[in-house]
């Protein structure tokens, strides 16, 4: 099997209409747009949009690092990726959506540019599995779990894996 016939779509689900979306109800399509519209926003580049659709006092939880608590840390935690990965792709592949929980998988991808968080500019790309779980409360994402093949990706890089130790 190549590398990428296990996918489960053939394009990039957050690109799609969100009214496309019809087997839900209106309720979780909104949920919905919120997670797609934060992967826009990381694969334009657009902090702003990420941040816009987090509650003020809402959590981005990349599970490399501590959580960014409020929309100020998410902002400096997302510059930090951006300023990395000016690059930063995501793509979903599949979606579930149950209520105000929202879960998607897919792949990131892109080149490591400047420092990351610590760790060494090496100029080398990477395209990783990964995936995310929102809870939605009041219009907005209040928790955003992000889990990624961290493993795979700092092999790609050329990073050791003792930076992963915690």
């Amino acid at each position: 099997m190549s590398a990428r016939e296990w996918m489960m779509s053939d394009h990039n689900l957050a690109d799609d209409p969100i009214e496309s979306f019809t087997d839900m109800s209106g309720e979780e399509r909104d949920c919905l747009a919120l997670l797609a519209r934060q992967c826009r926003g990381w694969s334009s580049q657009n902090i702003d949009e990420v941040v816009a659709v987090m509650a003020e006092d809402g959590t981005y939880h990349d599970i490399t690092l501590p959580p960014a608590i409020g929309r100020a840390a998410i902002r400096e935690f997302g510059g930090g990726w951006l300023e990395a990965v000016p690059d930063l792709h995501l793509y979903i592949e599949s979606f579930c959506v149950q209520g105000n929980i929202v879960s998607n998988i897919g792949r990131m991808s892109g080149t490591i540019s400047k420092e990351y968080f610590g760790l060494p500019n090496t100029g080398k790309s990477f395209d990783c599995q990964f995936s995310q779980t929102c809870f939605i409360e009041n219009g907005r994402i209040k928790y955003l779990r992000g889990l990624w093949n961290a493993a795979d990706m700092y092999n790609q890089v050329g990073w050791d894996l003792a930076g992963l130790e915690r």
